[in-house]
């Protein structure tokens, strides 16, 4: 890591706030001023500081920011806060969240060598919190549709003192050392701290001393299992491909995009082999279901309707971008959307069984027979 932090303490009326107006005359925060001092604000400094004293950014529309500030100062039971600035390669500052004053709390260089002592597989710092992955104290290899797997568990650590640290249930294929990530409360634990810095860090120590959930790593294998056995819908792969083109049009993924406006959701990839990958997975639904978009259906017709690849190659193929392919940002968008398709029942749970080839879909399923039937006669108006 080449950033360097910075703590310190301040009240909240020692935050300066310079506004600006953009070309579409909106208005925003460019920089805050700390001491003299200007820095980005960054998302999770608005976020924190709002829970810290109970308002919303709603408020600025009617105040400035000094008079905001300084009237919580002048009535606030305490004003207090601690602040945590990330300093880039060129000197510039990031400002991170603030926090209360006595709350748990480690700093960054402080949580390196406590991880170090545990020899984590791999260490990723982003946004003011600091992921590692670890092996539990019992994991042996296992089998899902051929592949070698192994249990791990990730650790999210907030390095600025907003938000606790979590513990995230996750499966590494072995072929290819892809990390599939549980990105979702159900195979989420959240570490209670107390109060003080030395909190955080025996929490952390407990966890790395001997984490271990056979009970969530069985339930997270079971779905992996199960989406073996299930044949993707168009639903979710139409999620996946969306969740893809937002993430090439914010550059978190590598790949090159025709523009198309919005927020990418739509934008057609031109020249991406990451792209050509997916659709030569899927297959290309549009021209199988004679569309020329599959939003022209609706989400109930597309949660009947299989594409040519089974959930597990969703889960593989979004697995690997995020492992391989994407910034630290898109990747904790993958693992959110592979957290979300495992939490819940897929579309087309248990379809292989019945339907041993995907095209038999068509004649031996009553919902997307009819779905089928009913598209050709649009087609043939």
């Amino acid at each position: 890591m080449t950033q360097r932090f910075e703590y310190g303490t301040a009240h909240i009326k020692d935050f300066r706030v310079r506004t600006a107006v953009d070309k579409h005359g909106k208005a925003h925060t460019p920089e805050v001023l700390l001491n003299g001092e200007p820095l980005e604000p960054s998302k999770r400094f608005w976020t924190s500081l709002h829970v810290r004293f109970g308002f919303t950014g709603n408020i600025f529309k009617y105040f400035s920011h000094e008079e905001v500030f300084n009237r919580i100062s002048e009535v606030a039971a305490c004003d207090q806060v601690r602040w945590c600035v990330e300093r880039r390669g060129d000197g510039t500052g990031k400002l991170l969240a603030v926090a209360g004053p006595t709350g748990g709390f480690i700093r960054h260089d402080d949580l390196l060598a406590l991880l170090d002592r545990y020899g984590p597989e791999e260490v990723r710092y982003h946004d003011g919190v600091v992921r590692s992955r670890h092996a539990p104290r019992h994991g042996g290899t296992f089998d899902v549709a051929g592949d070698g797997f192994q249990n791990r568990f990730v650790l999210d650590t907030p390095i600025d003192g907003f938000g606790r640290p979590n513990v995230y249930l996750s499966l590494l294929r072995l072929r290819c050392s892809n990390g599939a990530v549980g990105y979702t409360p159900t195979f989420r634990s959240e570490l209670g701290v107390g109060k003080g810095d030395e909190g955080v860090a025996f929490a952390l120590v407990r966890v790395l001393d001997g984490f271990n959930n056979e009970e969530g790593f069985a339930a997270l294998r079971q779905r992996f299992e199960s989406a073996a056995k299930s044949w993707a819908s168009v639903n979710e792969v139409n999620r996946l491909h969306k969740t893809l083109g937002r993430m090439h049009h914010r550059g978190e993924v590598q790949g090159r995009l025709r523009r198309a406006g919005g927020d990418g959701a739509e934008e057609v990839p031109v020249g991406s082999p990451l792209f050509r990958a997916f659709h030569d997975m899927t297959g290309n639904l549009p021209e199988v279901y004679g569309l020329a978009n599959l939003d022209a259906l609706s989400g109930k017709r597309q949660r009947t309707l299989p594409a040519c690849c089974k959930v597990y190659d969703l889960l593989n193929f979004a697995s690997e971008v995020a492992t391989h392919h994407a910034t630290p940002a898109g990747n904790m968008t993958l693992q959110a959307y592979i957290g979300d398709l495992v939490a819940g029942e897929y579309d087309l749970e248990g379809t292989v069984d019945q339907f041993s080839d995907w095209r038999d879909f068509f004649i031996g399923s009553e919902s997307a027979a009819g779905t089928l039937a009913d598209l050709n006669k649009r087609g043939r108006r």
